[in-house]
């Protein structure tokens, strides 16, 4: 079994036993459909059959089996070690149940269990309580009133939404479970895979800090994303940012910064909230990119896994029709990105290609080319535009095939072969000049399916798509940001080594 062995903080037990048990305790284990008890045992069991030496062990002192497995009075009764506790019982009864783990010399606990901190003083006394148990017991704690967690690569998961969780290389962090459950089923149709997720909860023990300084030198994680309504450490949350965003970008949404969400939010997870502005601006200061939204946040990472980073902030555009062009092109302005001037050999080559009626100027017009007939002509004009020393990016607003018109459902299923081995070609390449000129490319304007269809004609290599020209600019917006505040921080460091 994997470990974590370069993790830099004191609690590498916890972090084994948090993503890499191969024996976990179900506390509060239920044959009750619906209950927290019976989904975290059965997604476990579930999760448990690609890993035979795993042991899942249901405890109960009211009923003799649950889900077909041998319960336990208690987790003082399980003839083994316990390297991971799930506790899902009622809030009165998790202290005993958390004294009973650290005799049984538990490391690592999740307290799915509400009735804390977010419900007001008495809670936040019953918290405070289960806190000092645990730090005399040498155990820590996610949660408590959180969602439970997947460590992807382990097929370790107590979260019922576990199947939403491709495997990749981002992290993410959620103080509220159903806010990062959203995210995963959002990034499902943006391709993006995941290494890890934690549903953090009221963060009573172990807080966001203390997840990013692991992920900070997790060898699995290149990327990490995190929801928070407000910070517990918000110091340290600075320092570690500005390490991590050297090596590994953050994409941050925060809520809870107007006076109602702030309200809602203590009532949530009791999260100490505070002024919007001022957490942004500190966010900056540490190269945290921060979001409005979860389509953002998808938005945004997707690029970041798939495309390089811009080196200025000049695009070019490829269009089929004027009004297109336009409104992206506006779009781009108002986020400060600047439509480039096309080089004089660039449009010569735009003139070999194109009928003399196109555009002559960027964006680029191709007046009426037809996709799926002229697949050629479009990737020679993206090419083009690559090669241009005054374009830092491309937003196509059109594909090298069409996916998604009527005509492809009625073609033989040889014939469809063909196309999907020209698209495959096609955005090879496309990602191939992407890598080699250090220039992203997104493809712009192109409507999203329905959820749960799947396109007629795939491609293993993927560009990013974005249903409208002003989302494929707020990402541009995000990364050229970025860029630059890698660009400074890297010419400051340099500075001091040579002082």
């Amino acid at each position: 079994m994997k470990s974590p062995n370069s993790i830099q903080t004191k609690d590498q037990e916890f972090a084994h036993g948090l993503f890499y048990a191969d024996s976990i305790a179900v506390i509060g284990a239920s044959n009750t459909r619906g209950s927290w008890g019976f989904m975290v045992l059965q997604q476990l069991l579930n999760s448990a059959k690609t890993k035979p030496d795993r042991k899942i062990w249901p405890v109960n002192p009211s009923i003799p089996d649950a889900y077909g497995e041998k319960t336990y009075p208690s987790i003082l009764e399980i003839p083994s070690s316990v390297e991971l506790a799930v506790i899902v019982v009622s809030a009165p009864r998790v202290p005993e149940v958390l004294n009973q783990c650290t005799k049984k010399g538990v490391k690592a606990a999740i307290i799915i269990s509400a009735g804390f901190a977010e419900i007001g003083e008495e809670g936040n006394i019953l918290q405070n309580k289960i806190v000092n148990i645990a730090q005399q017991g040498g155990l820590r704690f996610v949660g408590p009133n959180c969602i439970v967690h997947v460590s992807v690569q382990e097929q370790l998961a107590t979260a019922g939404f576990a199947h939403w969780f491709k495997p990749g290389s981002v992290a993410l962090l959620a103080q509220s479970g159903n806010i990062g459950s959203r995210i995963a089923k959002i990034a499902i149709h943006h391709n993006i895979g995941f290494s890890k997720f934690v549903g953090t909860g009221n963060e009573a023990d172990l807080h966001t800090e203390d997840f990013l300084e692991y992920l900070s030198v997790d060898e699995d994680t290149h990327l990490i994303a995190v929801y928070i309504e407000g910070l517990k450490e918000g110091r340290r949350f600075l320092r570690l940012a500005k390490e991590i965003t050297a090596k590994k970008p953050i994409v941050l949404m925060k809520a809870g910064g107007t006076l109602g969400a702030a309200q809602a939010a203590k009532s949530h997870t009791g999260a100490l909230v505070g002024s919007e502005a001022v957490y942004r601006g500190l966010f900056k200061q540490t190269g945290v990119i921060c979001v409005d939204d979860e389509f953002e946040l998808c938005d945004v990472v997707e690029s970041l896994q798939a495309q390089p980073l811009p080196r200025g902030n000049k695009v070019g555009i490829l269009t089929m029709g004027g009004g297109h062009g336009v409104v992206t092109a506006e779009s781009c302005e108002k986020e400060g990105i600047e439509v480039a001037s096309l080089e004089s050999t660039t449009v010569e080559k735009l003139n070999a290609i194109l009928p003399p009626r196109w555009s002559h100027g960027n964006p680029v017009d191709m007046v009426g080319i037809k996709p799926m007939a002229e697949n050629e002509t479009i990737l020679n004009c993206l090419e083009a535009l690559f090669l241009d020393p005054h374009v830092d990016m491309i937003f196509s607003l059109v594909i090298p095939i069409e996916t998604s018109i009527g005509t492809l459902g009625n073609l033989s299923p040889e014939r469809l072969r063909e196309l999907e081995i020209q698209y495959n070609d096609s955005i090879s390449m496309l990602n191939d000049l992407a890598q080699e000129h250090n220039k992203p490319i997104y493809f712009v304007g192109k409507v999203p399916l329905p959820e749960g269809e799947q396109p007629i004609l795939t491609s293993q290599k993927k560009i990013p798509s974005y249903p409208s020209a002003h989302r494929a600019a707020r990402v541009a917006h995000h990364l050229v940001w970025y860029q630059k505040y890698k660009e400074r921080k890297n010419s400051e460091y340099r500075i001091q080594e040579s002082e």
